[in-house]
């Protein structure tokens, strides 16, 4: 299971730096301060199930509710 954690930890914060024109680094502050790292691996049984795309929105509204500015 952790192989398939990393790999979506890592398709994840891709898509987000990508998708929100950040460098790794910025995308990565982002990911520690808010726990967006913890989240994934805590929420991998449904955020696998629902594809990338709906979660990287599950990771937005998670940022959004906690105030986070990219």
């Amino acid at each position: 299971m952790l192989d398939e954690t990393l790999f979506m930890e890592a398709r994840l914060f891709r898509l987000f730096r990508d998708r929100m024109n950040l460098s790794a680094k910025e995308a990565n502050r982002i990911f520690e301060s808010y726990g967006i790292w913890l989240f994934i691996e805590n929420c991998y049984d449904s955020l696998h199930l629902e594809g990338d795309d709906a979660a990287f929105e599950e990771i937005k509204t998670k940022l959004t509710r906690e105030g986070a500015t990219a």
